[in-house]
């Protein structure tokens, strides 16, 4: 038998004996091959320790704002709130001139989608808007203090709203329905409104690029006063400045009133600073024999540590073929409202955490994976957990393994599991099996909550290894 082949013996017996296996060091298939080309392959199986952990700051660049407060009796108290740059095309002027040139009203809009509202969409809610008078810095932490680029004395506007009380003005239809955007209204000062026509005219430097208007306008924050019990994803947030111009009628030949929008929106080329306050967590951090707990966006994480160093020795000088790691998780709370789980987990290096999202980074399946439904083929499913099995798979992570080993032999290895959100491309080979790929992973920082479980049986992982016995 050629090596390939006992390769390919050696992966299909890793996965048959992973489901059965025991014994803390195993031999298994030694009669299998030939001596002459001979693979001895072990099985052993070793005790993982897990904990519910909390990191003090969260990485949170996104174009979406969450906004409101909600409470849950598991996993406490989240309030969300944001501050915001509004992009400007360089050598923006007013596309008509105002009559008189007078503008006539300025309104902030949000947008979000109504099956996006977290928690009851009838709880009474009020918005809140304050200046910016600081530069925003790009620190996308959501520990960020308002205090420290707004005047909270000076509020521009606000709103009692709740999120079934706004207007639908656009659906989207889907395979699952249809998707109804809903939009806050929330009329700002005239003054500020006019301020910024009459810049066009008197200062018209401020509008010549983009950070000259990060000057002139460094943007608002946008916060909840009264209310508890719901969250809006804001997907869009937009400045629109109304006006009345008249224009020349060719075919009159008399000027024509016309009524005209100039709008300033929040996108990937402006700052968006996101702040969380979270409270009533200390359960989640208590210790807890039976499970660990996962919140967003709150840095709340499982932590899983893998006894390296008592595996190394007993490895010694094998070929590491096979680990698969999988989770199982709880069924939701059994009361309204209550928290989903969230759509993937990255599984990384706690260490190597600090500069994962800042450098954009996606899996790359040797320190780092991604969460999928499926034990075989990760990359064919779009959802990273099964309802089914309650079970967010990490299949064969032999290459994290190897990893360690080779570089920090002399410690455990430390992995966290954390919520993010996962952009993908579909592609379609010749046989019609579909295959996703990621483009970008987030942080996930939508509110969501999941208990994992830390029975026994389950923090035990099989290591499949190999050794090639020469012809003695």
């Amino acid at each position: 038998m050629n090596k390939i082949q006992c390769l390919i013996t050696v992966l299909c017996m890793g996965i048959f004996i992973l489901s059965g296996c025991d014994d803390n060091r195993s031999l298994v298939g030694g009669t299998l091959i030939p001596y002459e080309d001979k693979i001895t392959v072990y099985a052993d199986t070793f005790q993982i320790q897990a904990s519910t952990i909390q990191r003090d700051s969260l990485f949170a660049k996104t174009t979406n704002g969450y906004l409101g407060e909600y409470y849950d009796p598991l996993y406490g108290r989240l309030k969300s709130d944001y501050l915001c740059q509004f992009y400007c095309q360089d050598d923006f002027r007013f596309y008509y001139t105002p009559v008189n040139n007078k503008i006539d009203s300025i309104y902030l809009t949000l947008e979000y989608f109504e099956d996006m509202i977290i928690g009851d969409p009838n709880t009474p809610m009020q918005i809140q808007i304050y200046p910016v008078n600081q530069s925003l810095d790009k620190v996308y932490f959501a520990n960020v203090d308002p205090a420290d680029y707004c005047d909270l004395s000076n509020e521009l506007g606000s709103l009692a709203y709740t999120g079934f009380s706004t207007a639908v003005i656009d659906s989207i239809e889907s395979t699952f329905g249809y998707y109804y955007l809903r939009q806050l209204v929330i009329r700002l000062p005239y003054e500020l409104g006019q301020k910024i026509y009459d810049e066009t005219l008197n200062n018209p430097d401020s509008f010549n690029s983009q950070q000259a208007f990060n000057n002139f306008f460094p943007g608002i924050y946008i916060t909840t006063g009264y209310g508890s019990g719901c969250m809006l994803d804001i997907q869009r947030t937009v400045i629109r400045i109304d006006y009345q111009s008249y224009i020349p009628n060719e075919v009159s030949g008399e000027d024509s009133l016309v009524y005209y929008t100039e709008q300033f929106i929040t996108t990937k080329e402006v700052i968006q600073l996101n702040r969380f306050e979270n409270s009533d967590t200390e359960q989640l951090l208590a210790e807890n024999d039976d499970y660990t707990f996962v919140k967003t966006p709150a840095g709340i994480y499982t932590r899983f540590i893998l006894p390296a160093t008592e595996i190394k020795p007993i490895i010694k000088d094998r070929i590491i073929n096979n680990m698969l790691f999988s989770i199982k998780y709880m069924p939701n709370e059994d009361w309204p409202y209550s928290l989903s789980p969230p759509p993937y987990l990255l599984l990384i290096p706690e260490d190597s955490l600090n500069t994962f999202f800042q450098n954009r980074n996606i899996e790359n399946n040797i320190t780092t994976f991604i969460s999928s439904s499926q034990d075989l083929y990760p990359s064919s499913t779009t959802l990273g957990y099964s309802s089914d099995t309650r079970t967010y798979a990490f299949h064969n992570i032999a290459n994290l393994l190897n990893y360690h080993m080779a570089t920090t032999p002399d410690e455990d290895l430390r992995l966290l599991v954390v919520p993010v959100n996962r952009i993908y491309i579909a592609d379609q080979d010749y046989s019609g099996i579909t295959t996703y790929y990621t483009t970008e992973i987030n942080n996930y920082l939508a509110p969501s909550g999941v208990k994992l479980r830390k029975d026994s049986d389950l923090m035990k992982i099989t290591v499949i290894s190999s050794k090639y016995n020469t012809n003695e």
